[in-house]
């Protein structure tokens, strides 16, 4: 069949044709058989979007045009039956190739006779519409619909030659449905699917006689027969299509008539314009949703490239568990529901990421704001780094002692290890890990009255500042940094902390082995990286980079590489059990800065608190998950957005009986520890196994379990440095 097209085809002396688009027709037929088919045959579909159990949470769609495929048994057999008789009555006699209606159209363009001419056949509209759905631009968009010309009749050569090719890999009634799913019907319908519900409110199975003939009348021409913009022309042409279905025996002349004496009867809906993140069905996994995509984007051109503006039909599989999604998004709206007079009257930020132990898998997160683009809308994820979408990063306060804790174990620091403290104090000199000298600063308790003796264990769970300074001298700054970057610290734009990072305003661009308070959290982080580095100790030593994509799946069912977790470890067994044995103290030691939190369960973590109500923090965890929030004002957080007093510091607490809550300032303890107990008394929080303790015999013993005083009160001296250059002092840490 297509040889002996070619041949007719070939025969450019018959058409009224001369000089060069005489030999143009020769020569584009000579190569008919020889054109490249390409990839075209099934038009670019809209890409899932999956949680961990396959549930479908979010749909993307290439250029945002909103389609609905649907298969053949899914389209009422009246719809069918409309769009044959009024395009291509003899669709189940002919191929491809319409040799009468190609060669008038051809004639027809070469000769400027008015409008050019469309595909004579439903494989040739096919063509063109799955052509116009992969332009990339309004001008790829125009160059597909014009006919025109010399390049109009060998793109009409090359759309037919390709249409043969559709012809041959699918059926009849394939080809069929896969046009009326390509079929723009206009006001933004592509797709008998969307066109159903935008006309009537219904789906193509459910399509009566006269809405068929409607649908089926516009696609000649979108514009002039929309029954919204032109009703008379639309019932006209819909007449014409009853007509015809007539005609070729679909239904008898009495019921075309009958039908034809029928109003409009449109019962009209919007064509959702709110797609894949924005959509409204996605409901609380909107900011994990933002954050996958980001991942994509930034991680995987390729695939989003295919996703966007290719063929999509890509299966994207995701680590996100629906049960501790819908937890974490019930606890910050409680705790801190925005825009709500009496819970929250400063409208702060809460967010909540959490991630699984041991593998980096990101499970939820969670933000008390709206994901859109409306008022009071906000696209930026305050869990995430800057690069995927997120803010210029929270200050961490207390839970950032972690890495000073970390560093001390690893260096062989017993639970008793005791520091006598006096408050407030100057503490240093430091150390850079060029052996440079960092000037001594001074630190203050949150407590003003509490000096002592400390040791790791209670230092810890008080929260005590200036043990912690103390700590951080003796075990040296630059060993602090290295653990927290051991264990997938950066700053919240990506920049290692070990580096000097241009990207910050002036007078912050210097490394973090450079700020004495870097264990009071003076350095600006994502949340996720807390998560991430907490979620370590809680797996025993294996620090995991966040993955949220765990299997992407082509419409073919091949599978496309994904980026792992990278897992390795990042301190010893006995070092992770240590520091889960020391972080249950928070919850648990009397006076604890968190000994009020309970999930009723085996769990630990670890309060946050910036100097001045700016910040504040919790880190908190099972032996099956491991979460970090961070609670903030993001409206100028260190200045008139200090969570302070009434209605700075005020969220709504787990017993509302009084009321709001609104301390003198916002701890740790306060709207973040809340927001986390909220979350794990809902969240799958597993089974209640604990944590080992370290070996009787380990070292960390031999003072003492740190509940008690210990045996002896031996400090371990501070390392010893290399004294180099004096470098510029650092500016002040904005938590003393």
């Amino acid at each position: 069949m297509i040889s002996f097209a070619a041949g007719l085809l070939a025969a450019g002396i018959a058409l009224p044709a001369v000089g060069i688009a005489g030999i143009a027709t020769r020569d584009a037929a000579n190569t008919f058989n020889n054109l490249k088919v390409g990839t075209l045959g099934l038009a670019p579909s809209r890409s899932e979007l999956l949680a961990a159990d396959g549930k479908v949470i979010a749909y993307f769609y290439p250029r945002d045009i909103y389609r609905v495929p649907v298969r053949f048994d899914q389209i009422a057999p009246v719809m069918r039956h409309a769009i044959v008789a009024i395009e291509d009555h003899s669709f189940y006699q002919h191929g491809a190739f319409d040799l009468r209606g190609t060669l008038r159209a051809i004639a027809n363009d070469l000769h400027g006779g008015g409008n050019t001419q469309g595909g004579s056949t439903l494989a040739q509209q096919y063509v063109k519409n799955v052509r116009v759905l992969e332009a990339t631009s309004s001008a790829q968009q125009l160059a597909v619909i014009d006919d025109s010309g010399l390049k109009g009749l060998a793109r009409k050569i090359q759309e037919l030659r390709i249409a043969a090719e559709v012809e041959h890999e699918l059926t009849k009634n394939q080809l069929l449905a896969a046009y009326l799913n390509v079929a723009y019907f206009s006001n933004h319908a592509y797709g008998i699917q969307v066109a159903a519900h935008v006309y009537f409110s219904t789906t193509a199975a459910k399509l009566n006689l006269t809405q068929a003939a409607l649908l089926a009348g516009i696609v000649n021409s979108p514009t002039f027969d929309n029954p919204v913009g032109y009703p008379q022309n639309a019932i006209a042409r819909r007449n014409q299509v009853l007509q015809a279905m007539a005609t070729y025996h679909y239904i008898s002349k009495a019921t075309a008539k009958a039908a034809e004496k029928a109003p409009l009867g449109l019962d009209l809906a919007s064509a959702p314009t709110r797609v894949g993140c924005f959509a409204a069905v996605i409901k609380s996994a909107a900011w994990f949703c933002n954050y996958v995509q980001e991942v994509l984007i930034h991680n995987y051109p390729s695939v989003w490239s295919q996703i966007n503006s290719g063929a999509g039909g890509l299966k994207i599989y995701t680590s996100l568990n629906l049960k501790d999604q819908n937890a974490a998004t019930a606890a910050v709206d409680y705790v801190e529901p925005p825009n709500n007079a009496e819970y929250n009257p400063a409208n702060n930020a809460d967010t909540q990421v959490m991630v699984q132990p041991g593998t980096g898998k990101v499970l939820a997160i969670a933000e008390d704001r709206t994901f859109g683009q409306g008022r009071g809308d906000t696209q930026v994820d305050y869990a995430v780094n800057s690069e995927y979408g997120g803010s210029e990063g929270v200050q961490t306060g207390s839970s950032s002692k972690i890495f000073t804790l970390i560093t001390a174990l690893d260096q062989g620091y017993p639970f008793g290890h005791t520091i006598r403290i006096v408050n407030p104090s100057t503490v240093g000199p430091y150390y850079n890990c060029h052996g440079g000298y960092v000037a001594p600063a001074l630190f203050r308790n949150a407590e003003a009255a509490r000096g002592g003796t400390y040791n790791l264990y209670n230092g810890t769970a008080l929260s005590v500042n200036l043990y912690f300074a103390h700590l951080e001298q003796q075990v040296g700054l630059c060993n602090v940094v290295k653990t927290a970057v051991r264990m997938g610290m950066t700053r919240a734009d990506g920049v290692s902390l070990l580096k000097y990072d241009k990207n910050l305003s002036p007078g912050y661009r210097i490394s973090a082995d450079n700020i004495p308070s870097f264990t009071l959290g003076a350095v600006n982080v994502s949340p996720m990286s807390m998560a991430e580095a907490y979620a370590s100790v809680d797996a025993l030593g294996i620090v995991c980079k966040p993955t949220a994509i765990t299997k992407i799946v082509t419409s073919t069912g091949k599978q496309l590489p994904v980026q792992s977790g990278d897992c390795h470890r990042d301190m010893s067994r006995s070092v992770a059990e240590a520091a889960d044995y020391i972080l249950q103290g928070v919850l648990t030691y009397p006076g604890a800065t968190a000994d009020n939190r309970s999930i009723g369960k085996t769990a630990a973590g670890k309060t946050g608190t910036s100097n001045g109500g700016y910040y504040a923090a919790f880190a908190g965890f099972t032996p099956r998950l491991a979460s970090y929030t961070s609670v903030f004002n993001p409206i100028n957080p260190t200045t008139t957005g200090a969570m302070i007093g009434d209605p700075g510091s005020c969220y709504r607490e787990l017993d509302t009986s009084g009321g709001p809550t609104c301390p003198g300032q916002m701890y740790g303890d306060n709207a973040p520890a809340a927001t986390w107990v909220y979350a794990f008394l809902r969240a799958n929080t597993g089974q209640d196994h604990g944590w080992p303790l370290p070996p009787p015999n380990s070292v960390f013993w031999s003072e003492g379990n740190g509940n008690s005083p210990p045996k002896t009160s031996t400090p371990t001296p501070p390392p010893t440095h290399k004294h180099g250059p004096v470098p510029t002092p650092p500016p002040k840490s904005p938590h003393p």
